[in-house]
């Protein structure tokens, strides 16, 4: 006799009813196993391979407790050389078998009702085996995808799912709905099917399930984000060991400085690659793309429409409590000493310079510092200006009409000069800026610049919607240059009110742009041509950076509303992913990515108003966000450090912070970390002021400095009420606390946040040195139409480990 289960037949009975088992001979008197096993225990045929898991269990004949064939199976296969004459194989049965039960019945009832049901049942099966092969191939199919079904729903119930503003759910956790793949054989479609021209935004899975997880920190996190790379531990610990203990400013470094690389530490020798390869694309390009005289001299009457309005700005500068007035006008600049008062030139008291102070008559827009690959190089700073009335209150609808209408676009070339010490660091020199050249176009308004990594071209996003690349480097005498003719022009022509809102270099010869519809293109240089454009977002792309230099081939961006996304240009329809909480964002400059971390830094993904926060995403685990900085008023720039990991954050409020990432990512104690305010800016509008004050006209301005250092705080632990007296914190509110401090932003705020300030008072664009040696200047633009370039390099002193 067989038992069977299932449609698998397991043991072999004797006549008897005796299981023949390996504590049994055939044919011999049954005996009790002496333990029972899980139901589930693998066990494994003549050939090596394991029969089906759900094992029957029997009834023994004679005692009450059930016992189960696994042991009895397992040891068999355990010590098959005992039992010699024992036989165990697997077959498919029949399905009338199934039901049937063989049992020894004390009463013999005539006429029972239940005769005839078992006819019934009895005709049943015979109908079923006529088609038993067809059948129970379908039945094996339907059990392998219940099967799949189950272990995919395990997965999908340990996940959680957000809200889609951004708060999660407290409540119970949901299983995730999994959608049944489509099958395109049984409708009978053949051929390609149509794809749609935007990326699908009704998500149904809207969470994030691996090992990766908020709570993780310390060495465990350095494990899991840089194992996967060749010696990428070692590499992250030695760059926590370089940097950890210098919590919001980062310490000066040579360039000959052994056991360190400032720049390239995941990609060595990569920057003298490119270099080497820009230089030979360069020289073969400029014979056929710069055919004609890329610029024109303007006269003084030319230039009239470009230059900014000649209105002086009254400064109060210097130590909080002894402040002095200082007039500024369009291209004034003057050196900077540690007190923050203007010095005047002098070579022998180079070390007390700090930085510099500079006019540029308007409101920067974009500023980008050009790539030097030549030791004690002039520093080059490309800002796009804009005049203060495009931000003024004007009547759109009779202005817009006029065919000069923020028609002119300005780029001014500032060059800093920097001299070496007697310890062999680079700090900056009592030598004034100078304004190189002014770049004009008439193709409206420049909205962004973005230098080149190898070469000294420069992209250039005018309000016409068109990205312009033209060569801007070159020596200069400050004079008004306008470009005639661009080395290429990346446009849509054949598609109506498509706009360029974005781009980044990948490499010397390729432009990555992101557009008003929400598609990113990848453009060639030279040849000029379009080589991919991929829908990505459904609206207006606020900003994009790739990972360049180690990954360039990544792209992170965010639109106007949305989720801030993830995509690899290799593979862009397959290699993408998102963070799950809808986002609403207005401002960019607020994401950039750090080589060093391997990651990207940006407003924490949250649609709430009072939303203050900066969360760093990495790249293997994008979704998962963590938060390093929250800012006590909205923050409208942020910049990454090219040579080291340091944050810097500007505000509305005009102040400007900086901060060590790496102690709030892997510090181990949940203790708050330090921040410092770098500066802070205040404005007073012109309409405030009386019309005969020298600050009537552009209003005035006020910098203070030397603040101390401050908490990065938590809106969710500083808001928290206190435990109450005489009794201590449970542990799991203790862990509650550590997984709020970890959470999205669209938790408990602080409304204070919401405060409006004069809108000249905020700080528009920052922006990191990203040249060796000069990693630690810093230049931040302020909506008065002031600029400050400033060292914020540490000096190491003898005991410093």
């Amino acid at each position: 006799m067989i038992l069977f289960e299932g449609g698998v037949a397991r043991v072999f009975f004797d006549p008897s009813g005796e299981i023949i088992g390996p504590w049994t001979s055939l044919g011999s008197q049954s005996t009790e196993p002496k333990s029972k096993t899980d139901s589930t225990h693998p066990v494994r045929s003549e050939s090596g391979d394991y029969l089906d898991k759900r094992l029957a269990k029997v009834q023994w004949p004679h005692s009450s407790p059930s016992h189960t064939v696994d042991h009895a199976a397992s040891s068999f296969f355990q010590e098959p050389h005992k039992h010699p004459n024992v036989v165990f194989f697997a077959m498919r049965t029949r399905k009338s078998n199934r039901t049937k039960s063989y049992k020894v019945e004390k009463y013999d009832f005539e006429a029972s009702s239940d005769e005839d049901i078992v006819h019934k049942r009895d005709k049943k099966a015979d109908a079923n085996d006529d088609n038993f092969d067809v059948v129970a191939a379908a039945e094996e199919s339907a059990a392998d995808e219940d099967e799949v079904g189950f272990e995919r729903e395990a997965m999908g119930s340990d996940a959680s799912v957000s809200d889609p503003d951004g708060i999660p759910d407290r409540f119970a956790r949901q299983n995730i709905k999994l959608i049944k793949p489509f099958n395109v054989r049984a409708v009978g479609v053949t051929g390609y099917l149509d794809v749609e021209p935007v990326a699908a935004d009704g998500r149904i899975v809207r969470a994030y399930c691996g090992p990766y997880d908020r709570s993780i920190r310390g060495n465990a996190l350095v494990d899991m984000w840089y194992g996967r790379h060749d010696g990428g531990v070692q590499k992250a610990r030695d760059m926590l060991d370089r940097w950890m203990d210098w919590t919001v400013l980062p310490p000066r470094s040579k360039l000959d400085e052994r056991g360190q690389r400032d720049k390239g530490v995941w990609s060595p020798n990569f920057f003298e690659r490119e270099a080497y390869n820009a230089q030979h694309w360069y020289e073969r390009i400029r014979g056929s793309a710069i055919r004609d005289a890329s610029f024109l001299q303007l006269s003084e009457e030319e230039s009239r429409p470009y230059q900014m309005q000649r209105r002086h700005l009254p400064v109060l500068m210097g130590p909080h409590d002894s402040q002095e007035e200082v007039m500024f006008n369009p291209g004034d600049s003057f050196a900077l000493s540690q007190t923050g008062l203007p010095i005047i030139p002098d070579p022998s008291n180079s070390n007390a310079v700090a930085g510099w102070m500079l006019d540029v008559g308007g409101i920067v827009t974009s500023m980008n510092w050009a790539p030097q690959h030549k030791p004690n190089a002039t520093q080059l700073l490309a800002m796009s200006v804009i005049p203060h009335s495009d931000q003024e209150h004007y009547d759109f609808g009779q202005d817009s009409i006029k065919p000069d209408h923020q028609r002119y676009g300005v780029i001014q070339l500032w060059e800093f000069v920097g001299q070496r010490d007697a310890e062999g660091f680079v700090r900056p020199s009592a030598n004034r800026p100078t304004l190189r050249r002014t770049i004009c176009t008439d193709h409206g308004r420049v909205r962004r610049v973005k230098w080149s990594p190898a070469c000294e071209l420069l992209a250039v996003i005018c309000s016409d919607g068109r990205v312009h690349i033209i060569e801007a480097g070159g020596e200069g005498d400050g004079g008004y240059e306008k470009v005639v003719q661009p080395i290429a022009i990346f446009e849509f022509p054949e598609e109506e009110n498509i706009e360029a809102t974005s781009l980044a270099w990948i490499n010397f010869n390729r432009v990555v742009v992101g557009c008003t519809d929400g598609s990113i293109s990848l453009w060639s240089v030279q040849p000029s041509r379009l080589l991919s454009r991929h829908p990505v977002h459904h609206n207006i792309i606020i900003d994009l950076v790739s990972g360049y230099p180690s990954m360039p081939y990544i792209v992170a961006s965010y639109p106007v509303g949305g989720t801030v996304r993830l995509v690899d240009l290799r593979a862009p329809s397959l290699e993408t992913t998102e963070v799950q909480n809808l986002t609403v964002a207005t401002q960019p400059h607020l994401l950039g990515y750090s080589d060093h971390l391997l990651g990207f830094f940006s407003l924490y993904p949250s649609a709430g108003v009072l939303n203050s926060q900066i969360g760093f995403m990495h790249h293997a685990q994008y979704p998962i966000a963590r938060r390093v900085f929250t800012g006590h008023s909205f923050p409208t720039c942020l910049s990454v450090g090219r040579t080291h990991p340091y944050l810097l954050i500007g505000a509305m409020d005009g102040s400007l912070c900086a901060i060590n990432p790496q102690v709030e990512l892997f510090s181990n104690r949940r203790e708050p970390s330090d921040r410092i305010r770098v500066f802070h800016h205040e404005h007073r509008s012109a309409n405030l002021l009386p019309k005969t004050s020298p600050a009537g006209v552009r209003g005035m301005s006020r910098i203070l400095q030397g603040f101390v250092l401050e908490r990065n705080v938590n809106p969710k632990t500083d808001l928290r009420p206190p435990a109450k007296k005489g009794k201590k914190a449970k542990k799991s509110d203790a862990e509650a606390t550590r997984r709020d401090e970890d959470e999205d932003g669209g938790g408990i705020t602080d409304p204070t946040r919401a405060v409006l300030y004069e809108p000249l008072t905020r700080i528009t664009v920052v922006e990191w040195n990203p040249n060796e040696e000069y990693g630690c200047w810093a230049a931040a633009a302020m909506g008065s139409g002031l600029v400050r370039v400033m060292d914020l390099g540490l000096d190491k002193r003898d005991d410093t480990t």
